[in-house]
């Protein structure tokens, strides 16, 4: 009767375990996503500036502002464009060290709890996919 409560006992730490690893795994994703997504953010504002900076700053140019498109010039527009692209930068830095930190979390927690990936396994008992 013990060794039926000590193994259900047993499930239910490996489950709980498993939620863990599976959370911190869903959060290094995400970041990974938040990242590619600002990264392509930072192109597109990289290829703006680039295309603007050299024309005439009186030139009438057109700015999309929460849906609307507005009509400014090059001089009022591409400062504005180029603080976007330093917030991006600096958006892109912390989530970067904020995901770097988690995956050393969750390298840690693989250790901890002697997790591997399937791959791993595979490979370990020689077994091609």
């Amino acid at each position: 009767m013990a060794s039926s409560a000590d193994a259900g006992k047993a499930q239910a730490q490996a489950a709980e375990i498993m939620q863990k690893f599976e959370a911190i795994k869903a959060e290094v994703r995400q970041y990974g996503l938040k990242i590619g997504e600002l990264d392509s953010d930072r192109n597109e504002h990289s290829l703006v500036i680039n295309t603007i900076k050299d024309l005439d700053p009186a030139r009438k140019c057109y700015r999309l502002i929460g849906g609307v498109l507005v009509e400014r010039t090059i001089k009022e527009v591409l400062p504005a464009v180029e603080r976007n692209l330093q917030g991006i930068n600096q958006m892109i830095k912390q989530l970067s060290d904020h995901m770097k930190k988690k995956q050393t979390e969750l390298d840690d927690f693989m250790e901890k709890y002697n997790i591997k990936p399937a791959r791993q396994l595979q490979n370990q008992i020689g077994i091609k996919s």
